[in-house]
């Protein structure tokens, strides 16, 4: 019998999360690399081909070992149906959406891609979650997102032309969600590490980690990702129970400080907020645009795409359509609408549209639970989770094994449902 802290599997869990980052690396600031070689690099990157070759090469051996494990975490019984129905509506769909609607592409590339993201699924939101502890998952990605983040603001003296694109800061990465996915996972991570690790040099990396990305969010100009850090602190300030008195002292000074500015400057705040949302105030390095109009446009452009289809959708690589042509270099934003329930639907039609709004609904009471748990490492994934369903709801639907917000959100699930179920003692 083979046991989850088999070293094999610990090797491939470890690989796979890193994976995740690395797919996502742009090595131009730091090596003279090609912007694109076929099949091998893109964007001075890993190739997404590379990526999913890669993925397949670690995933499925740790299926493998996975199948032969008995002492691994039991998942929420309603957690594994959910996965399974919808794996089962994405393969329906994608056959249905071969012969009715998308009959004029590769059969091949429609079922490649369904299987694909299938895999990713079962990977990163069943595998890995029943094989690893939730402590472990949180330090072992605090180190990666916290290291990235640091080198691309060390970068920013020497390679400046590099690291902002587009008036935005984009870091060591591809593109800025990458770099607002990082960002914000290692400040959030960080807050609960900082809780957990008792060792000095431990604790100063934590620090550094929790500045540095902070400050990352605020160059990347991301609104939302800014206010899923402020209410990620304020829960943990709120949730995190001390037994020292400097520990309740300042919790409670934290605590006064922000009512306190609340008070005397929450309208100002509102105000503020409210004009970077709508256009007239900018955050960090990126231009005033009004949020909330040019998510609008999204959504009613990405549900007259929607309606086209209403019952089928368009199918997984439909935003990587150019005409006829489907190929991951193809990425057409314009069929890719930032709102998960339209995302939803213009992948699988009302049927993915549904299990997308009941995947939020338990999101939010799985997060909820979670809150209580005594482990600091539980609650601080409850917390990003729950920091980031608004999020989750203004992008679109993550079933991409290409995406680190994509497989770092499946894991954050797969987490929860493995931790809320199985009682741990208290962790002070």
């Amino acid at each position: 019998m083979i046991r989850a802290r088999d070293g094999r599997i610990l090797f491939l869990i470890k690989a796979l999360v890193a994976l995740a980052f690395l797919a996502k690396v742009s090595f131009g600031a730091l090596l003279p690399i090609p912007r694109e070689v076929p099949y091998l690099i893109f964007q001075q990157g890993m190739h997404p081909y590379v990526n999913v070759l890669f993925s397949v090469l670690l995933g499925g051996p740790l299926i493998l070992l996975w199948m032969k494990v008995r002492d691994r975490q039991h998942l929420s019984g309603f957690y594994k149906l959910f996965v399974f129905v919808l794996m089962l509506t994405l393969m329906v769909q994608t056959l249905l959406q071969i012969h009715y609607v998308n009959s004029d592409e590769s059969p091949m590339i429609q079922v490649g891609a369904v299987l694909v993201s299938l895999f990713m699924v079962v990977v990163y939101g069943l595998v890995i979650p029943s094989l690893w502890p939730v402590e472990e998952f949180l330090r072992f990605v605090q180190r990666w997102a916290g290291a990235l983040v640091i080198i691309s603001l060390l970068l920013l003296p020497v390679a400046g032309g590099v690291v902002f694109k587009g008036g935005r800061f984009i870091g060591v990465f591809k593109h800025i969600p990458h770099m607002v996915t990082c960002a914000t996972v290692a400040y959030i991570f960080s807050l609960g590490t900082i809780l957990t690790d008792w060792k000095l040099k431990h604790k100063i990396w934590d620090v550094v980690v929790l500045v540095a990305s902070f400050l990352a969010i605020i160059l990347t100009g991301t609104r939302s990702s800014a206010g899923a850090a402020v209410i990620a602190f304020v829960l943990t300030m709120i949730l995190h129970q001390t037994q020292t008195n400097k520990g309740r002292i300042f919790k409670f000074a934290t605590i006064c400080f922000i009512v306190t500015f609340t008070t005397f400057f929450g309208m100002q705040t509102y105000d503020f907020a409210h004009g970077i949302a709508t256009g007239e105030n900018s955050l960090g390095s990126r231009q005033a645009q009004d949020g909330i109009a040019s998510r609008m446009e999204e959504v009613q452009r990405g549900t007259e795409i929607f309606l086209e289809h209403p019952w089928l959708g368009h199918g997984l690589m439909s935003k990587f359509a150019a005409g006829n042509e489907v190929d991951v270099s193809n990425y057409n934003a314009m069929k890719d609408p930032h709102n998960i329930f339209v995302s939803a639907g213009v992948v699988g039609g009302w049927p993915l549209l549904i299990l997308a709004g009941v995947a939020l609904i338990f999101m939010l009471l799985g997060s909820l639970k979670a809150l209580k748990s005594f482990d600091i490492a539980k609650r601080a994934i409850a917390i990003y989770l729950l920091s980031h369903i608004p999020i989750l709801v203004i992008y679109h639907i993550h079933l991409s094994i290409g995406g680190m917000a994509d497989r770092m959100y499946w894991l954050v699930f797969g987490i929860l449902a493995a931790s809320v179920t199985i009682p741990r003692p208290a962790q002070y």
